[in-house]
């Protein structure tokens, strides 16, 4: 990154990660250009520089703001790898506590430890095509104590919580309304930039602010919704606890609260999880998988999904009790948006030994009687003009014919009998796979699922589970072997891995 002076017309550095620009003062506004990933790769010889040329501009009398920007410089990407040595609470100090105002132009994504910094300057001002996303500064941690507090001083608390805890997704337009970015920018970002920035230093942003009882109030609400829509995760109730922090307390113990309440979170199981997943997906990033082999991956779980539809259960109760799991897609209502081929593709090559362990006729009688879903046919749930979905009695029909075919008496299943089928299927198939592509690691089939498939990331993957003792696949395969084998026998990776737990 290096150092530079302001009083040269243009000056590029490269060092390693990034070419940095600094460019002569215009209006008396600095441009100072990184072309580099966000500060969690950064080590430390290239925070102490930025920090630097930062200290620079203040000392500077020709410079009275500056504008940061940079291609990759507010991206959090997913294989940015977090610097042994860690500065970035230096280098968001560094620019939150500048003598110069600093403006973040934004464009494209801005993400993670990137939103950081972007909330770290003064102001923002963006294109059109941003959007603001996951505030983690990384996977097991919570927000940084200092990036909450200033996320408070711009952001009401029922706002700031649906992107933080909810993981809404805010295009340019709703980031102006909730007060995140200063302005849009048609065309011409910098120049708007420029002219936001001179203009700061006459005049300074208020601090938002709020009554401690309608804080309250609202915090209590956000904590129903969070036992109503995550019921069973530790992060979203411990980010909320960290927002009422920085909310309603002074400063100084609002950072030691919340420093405390991150370490006992890191600890935990569901942050080594969260981690086990961020690091598979790196190398997920990174690797060549063949695009087919999520089908692959997904096939032994949908086919115990249609067993379990055989044996009694509905699509509604399979779909509910997945996302109530923690899954982000449900099965049989996107069969419904995207067509029945799109959702329930067999592999191209065999895996643990057959296509169906078990032969069900249910997925051959939707595809005779044309309820293959997608824009143009029915499916597995008869839809209302208000959007309000049922289940089809005419699906009820086929499923009963699928179970006379099968010599199978259909009839009620308990919730948690869905779940541990459909995780069990999906552990043990995925053994099998693996088994199959000598090449891959597990870490990297679990990122698979949670990247692609849905699963959720906070339980690490299926395999993760199986390991850790989250689950026992294997007594669960060998009750319900006895019962119908619909999953097969387990894995012999699948017994080698639980063993070398």
């Amino acid at each position: 990154m290096g150092t530079g002076t302001t009083r040269r017309s243009t000056r590029d550095v490269l060092t390693g990660q990034s070419i940095r620009t600094v460019s002569a003062p215009r209006r008396g506004v600095a441009q100072l250009k990184l072309d580099c990933p966000p500060p969690c790769s950064w080590d430390a010889a290239h925070a102490s520089a930025f920090i630097e040329q930062i200290a620079a501009f203040g000392d500077d009398p020709e410079v009275c703001a500056i504008v940061l920007h940079g291609r990759r410089l507010f991206n959090d990407v997913l294989a940015a790898k977090t610097a042994p040595d860690d500065s970035r609470s230096a280098v968001y100090a560094a620019v939150a506590s500048s003598t110069k105002p600093i403006v973040a132009a934004l464009s494209g994504p801005v993400t993670g430890s990137g939103l950081e910094l972007a909330l770290a300057c003064g102001a923002r001002v963006a294109l059109p095509n941003v959007t603001i996303s996951n505030l983690a500064r990384s996977e097991g941690h919570l927000p940084a104590a200092e990036t909450l507090i200033r996320l408070a001083r711009l952001v009401e608390v029922e706002r700031a919580a649906d992107l933080a805890v909810f993981n809404a997704v805010w295009d340019s337009k709703a980031a102006v309304e909730q007060g995140l970015i200063d302005l849009v920018a048609a065309r011409d970002l910098l120049q708007v930039a420029e002219k936001l920035a001179a203009g700061c230093k006459e005049e300074r942003r208020v601090a938002l602010t709020a009554e401690p009882e309608v804080v309250a109030a609202k915090i209590y609400g956000l904590r129903a919704k969070v036992r109503r829509e995550a019921p069973q995760q530790t992060a979203p109730m411990m980010l909320l606890r960290a927002m009422e922090l920085a909310w309603q307390t002074p400063a100084r113990r609002a950072r030691a609260e919340i420093d405390r309440l991150d370490e006992t979170f890191a600890a935990s199981p569901e942050a080594q999880a969260l981690t086990y997943a961020e690091r598979g997906q790196a190398a997920l990033a990174r690797a060549a998988v063949p695009a087919e082999l999520a089908h692959e991956l997904a096939w032994p779980l949908l086919r115990e999904a249609i067993h379990l539809l055989d044996e009694g259960a509905t699509p509604g109760q399979i779909d509910r009790e997945l996302q109530k799991f923690g899954f982000r897609v449900a099965p049989f209502l996107r069969s419904d948006r995207e067509g029945l081929e799109a959702v329930f593709r067999r592999q191209s090559g065999p895996a643990n030994g057959e296509d169906w362990i078990t032969y069900s006729p249910t997925l051959d009688l939707m595809a005779d009687e044309g309820r293959t879903g997608g824009a143009d046919a029915p499916g597995w749930y008869r839809h209302g003009s208000d959007g309000r979905y049922t289940f089809e009695p005419e699906v009820d029909r086929l499923l009963q014919a699928s179970a006379t075919f099968q010599r199978c008496a259909r009839a009620p299943i308990d919730d948690e009998v869905v779940v541990e089928r459909c995780l069990t299927a999906a552990i043990n198939g995925t053994a099998h796979v693996l088994e199959a592509h000598p090449d891959l690691s597990p870490s990297l089939v679990d990122a698979i699922w949670t990247q692609t498939l849905g699963f959720p990331k906070w339980r690490g993957g299926p395999l993760y589970m199986a390991r850790t003792g989250a689950c026992d696949p294997l007594a669960s395969l060998e009750r319900w072997t006895k019962v119908r084998n619909t999953a097969g026998v387990a894995a012999p990776l699948l017994r080698r891995i639980i063993a070398n737990a």
